[in-house]
């Protein structure tokens, strides 16, 4: 029973990001664009103005497929990269307001659906809900 509650949830939440991204990127950019790059969308937008090296080490990728993935996104026009003014080797890896909206518009989905959790529970069971959340957040980060 949970887990198809979970299941439900799970999709229901990615159709959502899906109806997302179909209002932000055209019919073709939406044929080259693949979970893998939504994948280090997000964890390009999560890092701080990230090195290429900080993403290398962040997605245990080696230099060269960095290099692909960036290009790979750059080409789609949700990063760019910038040059360090004091080390001219050193690139940082900025977000787009293409990317931006993409990640940005999972947000607000995730703030609609926390309001429809609120709407439905009382204050302590937001409680309760929120501290097995945590809980179960942190055990996914181990």
């Amino acid at each position: 029973m949970i887990e198809n509650n979970i299941s439900y949830i799970a999709n229901y939440l990615w159709q959502k990001s899906i109806e997302n991204i179909d209002t932000i990127l055209t019919k073709e950019e939406k044929s080259r664009f693949n979970i893998a790059d939504y994948y280090y969308l997000t964890t390009i937008y999560h890092m701080d103005y990230p090195t290429l090296g900080e993403v290398s080490e962040k997605l245990s990728f080696t230099k060269p497929a960095i290099s692909a993935m960036v290009k790979r996104l750059e080409g789609l026009d949700f990063i760019e990269k910038h040059q360090s003014s004091i080390d001219k080797r050193i690139y940082n890896l900025l977000i787009t307001e293409k990317g931006k909206n993409i990640v940005e518009g999972d947000n607000s989905l995730y703030q609609q659906f926390t309001e429809k959790v609120r709407e439905l529970t009382t204050e302590d069971q937001m409680k309760q809900f929120t501290c097995l959340l945590e809980k179960l957040t942190a055990q996914l980060k181990e």
